[in-house]
Order: C-alpha cells, then sequence, then structure tokens
C-alpha cells in the first residue's frame, strides 16, 4: 500500500511539474476577431460592405488562451480608427495597433508575413431621407364585421440616416408579413419593420410602427319614399318617372349608417339613357352626399333599391273642343308611353 501511495504521489507530482513548465512557455492561437469602426465624423458615412470580423493570431501563456477561446469573440476585437478618413475608396491595414484585448493584458497580436491583413472601406456623404413604409399586414374582419377605412401606418415614412449613394438604391422598407384574423373591434397595431434588404451601416430612426384599423358591425338601415330625380334636357311638363319615390336598403357599417340621413340619398336617371340603352325602364344612380373622408367602398356593403326600376312617362293633354259643355265631364287622364311608343311617334 505504501507503495502505491508513493506512485500516486509521484505521478501527481510529474502531472504538476510538466503544467508548471508548460505555463512558462508561450503558444499562438488563431481566433475571429470583430471590426468594430469607430470616430466616423458624422458628414461621413460608410458606402461599402466590409467584414464583420477576421481571424487574428495571437500569443500567450496555455491558461490565458482557454480562457480568451471560452469567450470567443467578446475577448479580442480589431478597432479601426475613422477620425482622419476623407472621402472615396481607402484600404485600411490591420496590425497590432487595431488589437484590443482589455481583459487579456498577457495575451498579444501576431502581425503574420504569411497573411496581410486589410479591409477596403468606401465612404461617402451621410444624408437623411425619408423612405416609404410599405406594410405586408392582413386584416380579415370576423363574420358580420367590415373594415369601414384603409389601414393607417403611422408614420408613414420612415427616416434613414447614411451614405448618400446607398441611400439613393433604397425604394422602400417593408414591414414584417402578419395576418389578423376575426378583427372586431377598431385597433392599433405595432408591427415591427424588415431591415434585412437594407444595405450595410444604414441607420433607421425607428424599429417598428403602428397601424389602425377601423371595423365596425354590419347592420342595414331603410329610407322610404326617397324621390328619384330625372336630369337631362325634356320639358318637365310632358315627361316624369313612375314612380317618382322609392325605397332604398343600404347595407354597412353599423356607426356609419347611424349618421346616415334621408337627405343624403341622391337618385336620379339621365333621360339620354333611355334612348342610347332602348328601353323604358331603368335603376336609379344612387350617389351618397356624405364626408370625403368616408371610404364608401369599403364602409358601405350593399344598397339595395324597390322597386329596382322606374320607368319613363309621358303625358299628353286632351285636346278641347268649343262644344263641349259638360262642366262634370272628368279630365282625360295622362297617356303613358313606352319609348318604342316615342320612337314611333317621332317618325
Amino acid at each position: 500500500m505504501k507503495h502505491i501511495a508513493l506512485k500516486i504521489t509521484a505521478f501527481l507530482f510529474g502531472i504538476a511539474l510538466w503544467f508548471y513548465v508548460i505555463s512558462l512557455k508561450n503558444f499562438q492561437l488563431e481566433i475571429e476577431a470583430p471590426i468594430i469602426l469607430s470616430k466616423l465624423p458624422e458628414t461621413l458615412a460608410i458606402a461599402s460592405r466590409p467584414p464583420q470580423s477576421m481571424p487574428i493570431t495571437v500569443e500567450g501563456r496555455p491558461f490565458d488562451l482557454i480562457r480568451m477561446r471560452a469567450q470567443e469573440t467578446k475577448a479580442a476585437s480589431i478597432i479601426v480608427d475613422l477620425h482622419d478618413i476623407e472621402l472615396g475608396s481607402h484600404r485600411v491595414h490591420i496590425g497590432s495597433k487595431n488589437y484590443s484585448a482589455p481583459n487579456f493584458p498577457n495575451i498579444h497580436y501576431v502581425d503574420s508575413d504569411e497573411r496581410l491583413s486589410f479591409i477596403d472601406l468606401d465612404i461617402d456623404t451621410r444624408i437623411v431621407r425619408n423612405v416609404p413604409i410599405r406594410s405586408n399586414v392582413t386584416f380579415r374582419p370576423a363574420n358580420g364585421y367590415i373594415i369601414t377605412s384603409e389601414p393607417v401606418l403611422n408614420p408613414e415614412g420612415l427616416n434613414v440616416s447614411g451614405a448618400r449613394n446607398a441611400l439613393m438604391r433604397i425604394i422602400e422598407v417593408p414591414t414584417d408579413s402578419i395576418r389578423y384574423d376575426s378583427v372586431k373591434a377598431p385597433g392599433r397595431y405595432t408591427v415591427p419593420l424588415r431591415f434585412d434588404q437594407l444595405p450595410a451601416y444604414v441607420a433607421p430612426n425607428d424599429s417598428a410602427i403602428e397601424i389602425t384599423i377601423d371595423v365596425q358591425k354590419v347592420t342595414n338601415k331603410v329610407f322610404k319614399d326617397v324621390p328619384v330625380h330625372l336630369i337631362g334636357r325634356y320639358d318637365k311638363n310632358e315627361m316624369s318617372l313612375l314612380p317618382s319615390t322609392v325605397e332604398v336598403e343600404i347595407t354597412g357599417g353599423e356607426k356609419i349608417l347611424d349618421t346616415l340621413k334621408a337627405d343624403a340619398l341622391d337618385l336620379f336617371v339621365e333621360i339620354n339613357r333611355f334612348t342610347i340603352e332602348d328601353v323604358d325602364s331603368l335603376p336609379p344612380t344612387v350617389r351618397l352626399m356624405i364626408d370625403k373622408s368616408i371610404n364608401t367602398d369599403l364602409s358601405i356593403k350593399g344598397i339595395q333599391i324597390k322597386p329596382d326600376k322606374v320607368r319613363l312617362q309621358r303625358k299628353i293633354p286632351q285636346p278641347t273642343t268649343e262644344t263641349s259643355t259638360d262642366s262634370t265631364q272628368a279630365p282625360a287622364k295622362p297617356t303613358v308611353f313606352t319609348m318604342d311608343d316615342l320612337e314611333e311617334e317621332g317618325k
């Protein structure tokens, strides 16, 4: 047992001695270090897409190198000072002056004769441009509801700062593709923006926008005895529409219909249409005299007229004779003519 204990002790002592000897020697290690571009003047911007990191070789004691390897890209970095750079294209060489590892003072950058390290930069004038935002958001109302207005983006454009040439290539900034189903009430939604297609070193002033949508419950409203006007050049004493009033049923958003009054309905028929279309009855044209801010294409779902058509009638007075002395004789009723009758009479 004593010999075994001595052997174990000697083995452990040998390992400790080996580690001690190894720790006195310097070793080299290749790591991937991030590139940090600093002190760029505010009036300038980077127009190219330089690499985000580069491989470098460092040298130090084994235990320090093991710790650095564990921290990976957080341990060391390459800092490029651009305070005196000018407009144009530049090739910046990387060396020990750019190396930074504040938590590892005993590890040093190794200049390599076999590998020439550099990065290429294009420097341009910095501008700020307002870029339109394109919505990729879809809203689907629930059954029995209707979207009464186009979605409103706030803001509609995004201020982007960067190199002039880079910003001129940006057409728009899209939102994330999102779909909202079964929407039952007006709401305001925060939607992220997508920047994966933007050039490098372009700085937007925000990362999300708000989209407002108006949703209302679908309802019906009936207006009775709405007059239908005959428009165009004609003798009002001879021609008129039959019937002269109709019933109008409108289907649309609840809030929109609550504010809609009968005097906002303008129904008319152009007299020339009877001749052009060669018919004696036509559906009236409906025009809603409401606020222009209301999108009737979205807020009004349907309009139904009863009866759906009106006829053109012509009143022809009955001739009077001097021999007629019966004062009690009933006046003659107006005669209703169709378009065929009118055309035949014209011949």
